[in-house]
């Protein structure tokens, strides 16, 4: 009888401190799935450094958060700012600034060395 009581005191004592452990357990992984999923498709922080973006990003660096639905619906205008895998290197984030978008037209210089009058048309392609 003793051995049956003390049986049913051990198991009543690890369903509460399994109760007890898990929770705390159960909110970490709860708090790391919502900050899986915000960064994966709302929202990442990005360390962007360059002189392209000046004055607008300080060439040392600056911390930007970059939000990634407006890329998912197309609704990227000119004059927003936007983050590329560099071609030369995919390991590095570039900033940019958006010019034109599909259909619009873009003026530019071809030779800035030679003349400031030699401005060229083009538009931009689809993708």
């Amino acid at each position: 009888m003793a051995v049956r009581d003390f049986g049913r005191f051990l198991w009543q004592n690890f369903r509460e401190f399994s109760r007890d452990a898990i929770d705390p357990v159960m909110h970490v992984a709860r708090f790391f799935c919502f900050l899986h999923i915000t960064s994966t498709r709302l929202v990442t922080p990005v360390r962007s450094e360059g002189p392209s973006m000046l004055p607008t990003i300080n060439l040392t660096g600056d911390y930007v958060l970059a939000e990634k639905i407006s890329a998912r619906l197309g609704t990227v205008r000119p004059g927003d700012i936007v983050l590329i895998r560099s071609p030369q290197n995919p390991r590095n984030i570039v900033t940019k600034r958006v010019t034109a978008v599909e259909g619009q037209r873009v003026n530019f210089v071809a030779k800035p060395k030679e003349s400031d009058l030699c401005a060229e048309r083009s538009c931009v392609d689809r993708g």
